[in-house]
């Protein structure tokens, strides 16, 4: 009788185990076995999360983030790029150790990525020392065509802690509306992020309308983008932050941006305006807008207060359904 292969086990190996024809069990050649035993697992593996800044963004996550043509979302991650190289965090939380940031940027030109960035770097001022690499390649990449050699290069050389790249359909030619093209763009990505350690920040562009109706918040191409990222973020046109998946983990992401101050993005930590953001969120998750009546159930908050948020944001409002009240 013939028996089984064996993969190798240096447990299997060294607790004297035979074959049932008697020889010893020594490991065949294949794939490296990964499994371990559940308590030595526990053992094994520290619970608590392995933060690159604290209550915000943990080694290897993943975090896509969408948003309309030109209202700002490349803009927030530059800002990000530069602010999480200098110890700066991007939401006003406290200070931490400069991390090293890879921004590989797939559209924009030398010339254009250096008018953008150039505000910032003044803006982080001494705080900056130097922990932020650019590589710039505006025709772009093709992941299913041999340059996932070309992004792994620049990665190995920076060795970063984050790395910020997109837009997503620039990373792979043909249709982006493909599941096969983007499962290979993905797996190049979560390759480098385990090989390397980092954490991935990648733009992508929304869908436009169909049929008359609302511009999704999703990625634009594959369906594969919506369930690949721990995070999910989409930036308003007036800053709101929306969460168009459900989070992996709970973060400290801010739900309201406002334009202005020492950098382009800021967040906003007034009561008036937080309440915006999530009357915004609830009229965008329900596809309608509620009475004030409703948001002020869904919200947990006063009538008069709710109407104050509105009629501050009156214009907004107003677009939210496309017409006057």
């Amino acid at each position: 009788m013939t028996g089984p292969m064996w993969l190798p086990n240096v447990a299997a190996e060294s607790s004297g185990l035979v074959l049932p024809n008697g020889d010893p069990a020594t490991p065949a050649e294949g794939p490296r076995v990964i499994g371990v035993e559940l308590s030595e697992f526990l053992d094994q593996v520290p619970p608590e999360p392995d933060w690159l800044v604290p209550g915000l963004l943990e080694r290897q996550d993943r975090m896509i983030l969408t948003g309309a043509e030109g209202k700002g979302k490349s803009t927030l991650l530059r800002q990000m790029g530069v602010q999480l190289a200098s110890g700066i965090h991007p939401f006003g939380g406290p200070e931490f150790p400069p991390l090293r940031v890879l921004l590989f940027d797939l559209e924009n030109t030398k010339r254009q990525i250096h008018r953008k960035i150039h505000p910032l770097y003044l803006a982080a001022d001494s705080r900056y020392k130097g922990d932020m690499t650019i590589a710039v390649r505006s025709e772009g990449l093709d992941l299913t065509e041999g340059d996932g050699e070309v992004l792994e290069a620049e990665v190995a050389a920076a060795r970063p802690d984050v790395l910020i790249t997109g837009p997503s359909y620039k990373m792979a030619a043909g249709d982006p509306t493909e599941e096969g093209p983007a499962r290979l763009v993905a797996s190049w990505l979560d390759k480098l992020r385990t090989k390397y350690g980092c954490a991935v920040f990648l733009e992508a562009h929304q869908p436009h309308a169909s049929n008359g109706g609302k511009r999704p918040l999703r990625p634009y191409g594959a369906s594969l983008w919506v369930r690949w990222p721990e995070f999910g973020l989409h930036l308003g046109d007036t800053g709101q932050i929306q969460h168009w998946r459900g989070q992996r983990d709970e973060r400290d992401w801010p739900a309201v941006l406002q334009r202005g101050g020492a950098w382009p993005w800021t967040p906003l930590t007034r009561d008036r305006d937080l309440l915006w953001a999530r009357i915004v969120d609830y009229c965008q998750q329900l596809g309608e807008r509620p009475s004030v009546r409703e948001l002020a159930k869904l919200t947990g908050s006063a009538q008069t207060t709710v109407q104050r948020a509105i009629d501050e944001h009156r214009n907004e409002w107003d677009a939210l359904d496309g017409t006057d009240s």
